[in-house]
């Protein structure tokens, strides 16, 4: 029987941000020279396939190839496949692990493992065997995803801690940093591009701070999950063996069928089903909503940059400023805005839940006026996220919208502007989703919707990628913005009914 989580309000969840900053540097400060890497890789493969011995060195014209180019985007975006695979399969895995360990030892080690990403494909590009740079590219796809996991733990350790009025906040400064993280690589990687000649210099960085997310971890995290306590665990124990008959084997049996059931059971949490005596059908919704919402605006930053360079001919330089831009906005609303939002709108929309509440008739009398107790006002804390969900999610609908008619680049970037007011989106998510769970299952939840937000990753890039490359021949790129914007509407109707609908739910437990 799991363990709920513990509300301990001395655990320091602020010591989780630089490890969330640390673990998002990395993926982000070598972007554009992956880009070239696999690039220069696959002009390497296309001329060694021609039957030639004159091999290219970098920057050779016969680089400069249709083919190449087909070759290279190909290759790009079955690495982005494998990433979304090995993210999607991994995460029931990791948030199995964590619960059965602890959160800290996996901390520790996500991020030496994204290492072997951020080594492979740098030491693809000193290889001069073609068959192993295959083989350390594989490698790249296979533990990018290391990446994502290490950030998605901290996530598990404040539903393990906090309470839901703090849950909220605490996830939209985790959110805000993981902004700070690759918007700061950005502006790093267009300074390093500018001033060092050496393609390595990105990568010596990232596993700097790869290995510095594990450093931190190690001496300054403390683990959150609370493990049953020894008595619990020989009851358990004792219990189990009953149960089996004290067969080995039939242990052996059940912890395989445990594996193989790791990646369906937290599906099996945001299906539609009955728990004591009642249909829970809302975090299927807000799955939904989730998905698509992200497939709508996670393709954004790549489409932007083909979009600004095709329209208004931005140069790379160009291309990462504006990615700064857009990243740091959005951290700014989170860092300074969202807060005051969460503290000043939750307590209007107590005050209005509860002048409504004494508005209620008691034999004739009208009630007196009192404070609401503790469970009451976590209970409209909760349901002023859902609220406050569609409402980032609308944001980004119309923000999206405002992009498509744009005829200028000051204008998209203004449209960008107002989408920043979007960006609680995500900490709002796993805050509800949370909140929809049962205590005990909060790490499946999460683990849940990292699945549902890395299954969109997969979709939502061959889906508005088509898009764009069919807007992009009938002469109007802008379209697909419109298209993404579409999506967003989807997800806020979605949303939408739980605003009416959670409060009455709420009332009938």
């Amino acid at each position: 029987m799991p363990t709920a989580p513990k509300k301990d309000s001395s655990y320091s969840v602020d010591r989780l941000l630089p490890y969330v900053f640390l673990c998002t540097i990395g993926p982000s400060v070598v972007a554009a020279s992956n880009l070239f890497i696999v690039r220069y890789l696959m002009c390497r493969y296309y001329w060694v396939k021609q039957g030639t011995d004159d091999i290219p060195g970098v920057g050779d014209d016969r680089c400069d190839n249709r083919d190449v180019h087909a070759l290279a985007g190909s290759v790009l975006a079955a690495l982005a496949t494998l990433d979304g695979i090995c993210s999607f399969m991994s995460s029931p895995y990791v948030q199995s692990l964590s619960d059965r360990y602890g959160r800290r030892p996996l901390m520790i080690t996500g991020p030496l493992l994204a290492t072997v990403s951020t080594g492979s494909i740098l030491l693809a590009y000193y290889v001069n065997n073609t068959t192993l740079a295959w083989i350390l590219l594989v490698l790249t796809g296979i533990f990018v995803s290391a990446s994502t996991k290490a950030v998605f733990l901290p996530s598990l350790c404040v539903a393990d801690v906090a309470t839901d009025e703090a849950r909220t906040k605490f996830y939209s400064r985790m959110e805000a940093v993981a902004l700070l993280g690759p918007g700061t690589a950005y502006i790093v990687s267009a300074l390093v591009s500018r001033y060092v000649n050496n393609i390595a210099v990105p990568y010596f960085i990232a596993l700097g701070a790869q290995v510095g997310a594990s450093a931190w971890s190690f001496f300054f995290i403390a683990e959150s999950r609370q493990f049953p306590t020894k008595e619990e665990d020989e009851q358990e124990s004792s219990d189990g063996n009953a149960s089996e008959g004290g067969s080995e084997e039939g242990g052996l049996i059940a912890g395989i069928a445990e594996n193989l059931e790791a990646p369906v059971k937290p599906l099996k949490l945001i299906w539609p089903h009955r728990h004591r005596g009642r249909f829970h059908w809302q975090l299927f919704v807000v799955a939904l909503a989730l998905f698509m919402t992200t497939s709508g605006t996670v393709f954004i930053a790549t489409a932007s940059l083909l979009f600004l360079s095709d329209k208004f001919q931005f140069e790379p330089e160009n291309n990462a400023w504006m990615l700064a831009f857009f990243t740091f906005s959005r951290f700014a609303y989170l860092i300074i805005l969202f807060p005051l939002i969460l503290k000043f709108g939750r307590a209007g929309y107590n005050k209005y839940a509860l002048w409504k509440d004494n508005r209620k008739p008691n034999d004739g009398e009208r009630q007196p006026l009192v404070r609401r107790d503790t469970s009451a006002k976590q209970s409209d804390a909760n349901h002023f996220d859902v609220i406050l969900a569609f409402f980032s999610v609308v944001i980004d609908a119309i923000a999206l919208g405002f992009v498509s008619l744009s005829l200028s680049y000051q204008q998209v970037l203004a449209a960008f502007g107002i989408m920043a007011f979007g960006a609680g989106d995500n900490p709002t998510f796993k805050a509800v989703f949370v909140s929809f769970a049962p205590p005990e299952n909060s790490s499946e939840a999460l683990a849940a919707l990292d699945m549902v937000f890395s299954a969109a990753k997969l979709a939502s890039p061959p889906l508005l990628g088509a898009l764009y490359a069919a807007f992009v021949e009938v002469g109007r790129p802008e379209l697909l913005f419109l298209a993404a914007g579409g999506l967003c509407t989807l997800g806020a109707v979605l949303i939408a009914p739980l605003i009416f609908l959670k409060r009455q739910v709420k009332s009938n437990d």
